[in-house]
């Protein structure tokens, strides 16, 4: 039944992906569906894990699926709650959806649950649980620091400070809204602490479990969403399943990108490497430098990353007015270093009337975002901001798009993988 459910939504993932984005993969030959992989990604996006793990298990197509790819989930996601504070709509409709846990369909499609090591700020809902579950259902005054407590109560419907956690739950769903640890009442503040360290290792060791039985998991090391657009820091926990798996565990890089700065669909472009073995046997800091710059060398170089990367520079050099002819000019030259840096490259750019569509959705982009506005024939003014969007949006790549792409470029040079 779990299979024929992880084929089902496998096929819609893919259908939905093809309806609003353009999908384009290399690589995948380099995957050769061995036991005890570990497929390990880059995070861009809320949808990179269910469209990669559809990505593997469709290679051979619809008619003829692989084996199915296990995968990480925040363990949020398995929590009561979670969907209603999570779809936008009606409140009566969040209501609704507040008892109800996505836990059951996740794990029928091999997602299990992982926390994150993080007692700076923890989620509200996520602490009041571990209470609730370990010291019973206090009044949140005898939890959370009398201002702390009038700070979290002033963003709620309704509430007060004699409420249970069950009362808050049930009056207000599971708030995503992040607190200090510094917050709660010290022996409140050691039970979240000793609870997470317990429930991690013991989720961690449930993926060690996978890969000595053989099952594929795809893994993204940085833990989280990307915010800048750059990689971030590897986590110790894709490290220790190399470490402890009791199985030689083949590892599988791969980059996903996102080309979003047009007027069309996105284009989602995914390259596969080479499988690495032999990892378990590597110093932990030789095995982050050295992952972290194959799925760095994996990134699909665009436009988009190219032209903001120019954007990003110019502005920062105090420039106002960009000439188009010397703008692409110079973009085209950087397309050039890229692929001589051994770097794969939008296929789209490999013609001249791809290059210059390209281009054109790309201005199209910037002048209706905010980012450019035209001054004359072929001459345009950097706005300020480069279109961030400092009202709407609160993080990721929608807020400083240009940035974010310029961000993905300079990676690449931070690393020395690139000098432009």
């Amino acid at each position: 039944m779990f299979e024929l459910l992880y084929y089902l939504i496998g096929v819609a993932v893919r259908v939905g992906i093809k309806k609003n984005f353009t999908l384009r993969v290399n690589g995948l030959e380099n995957y050769t569906e061995t036991p005890s992989t570990l497929i390990v990604a880059n995070h861009k996006r809320d949808l990179d894990s269910v469209l990669l793990a559809s990505v593997f298990y469709f290679r051979n197509g619809f008619l003829h699926p692989s084996h199915h790819v296990s995968f990480m989930g925040d363990e949020n996601l398995f929590q009561p709650g979670f969907l209603g504070s999570w779809i936008k709509g009606p409140k009566f409709l969040k209501k609704v959806l507040q008892p109800l846990s996505l836990g059951y369909i996740l794990r029928g499609v091999h997602a299990y649950p992982i926390g994150k090591l993080d007692f700076h700020s923890v989620p509200v809902h996520d602490a009041l649980r571990i209470i609730l579950e370990t010291n019973g259902d206090h009044r949140l005054n005898e939890i959370i620091k009398e201002d702390a407590l009038h700070d979290l109560l002033e963003d709620a419907s309704f509430g007060h400070p004699d409420m249970t956690i069950t009362e808050f739950f049930n009056s207000e769903g599971y708030p995503r809204k992040k607190i200090k640890s510094s917050c709660f009442k010290s022996s409140f503040r050691k039970a979240v602490k000793k609870t997470k360290l317990f429930g991690v290792r013991k989720q961690l060791d449930t993926f060690i479990d996978l890969l000595d039985e053989g099952e594929i998991i795809y893994i993204t090391p940085e833990g989280t969403l990307s915010r800048n657009g750059m990689l971030g820091k590897l986590k110790d926990s894709l490290l220790i399943l190399l470490d402890e798996a009791n199985t030689d565990v083949v590892v599988t890089p791969t980059n996903i990108t996102y080309d979003y700065l047009t007027g069309g669909k996105t284009k989602i472009l995914v390259n596969v490497g080479e499988e690495i073995e032999g990892m378990s046997g590597v110093d932990r800091k030789e095995q982050s430098r050295v992952l972290r710059q194959r799925i760095l060398r994996l990134t699909t170089v665009n436009l988009g990353q190219l032209a903001s990367y120019y954007l990003v520079n110019a502005d920062g050099g105090g420039q106002e007015i960009i000439e188009e002819d010397e703008f692409f000019a110079q973009v085209r030259e950087y397309l050039e270093e890229a692929r001589e840096a051994g770097f794969h490259v939008d296929e789209d750019l490999n013609t001249t009337d791809g290059l210059e569509k390209r281009w054109q959705s790309f201005i199209n982009y910037c002048e209706d975002r905010g980012v450019l506005s035209r001054v004359g024939n072929g001459r345009f003014r950097l706005e300020d901001g480069l279109g961030y969007d400092r009202t709407e949006i609160p993080r990721g790549y929608k807020r400083k798009p240009v940035e974010y792409s310029a961000n993905e470029v300079k990676d690449l040079e931070k690393v020395g993988l690139l000098d432009l």
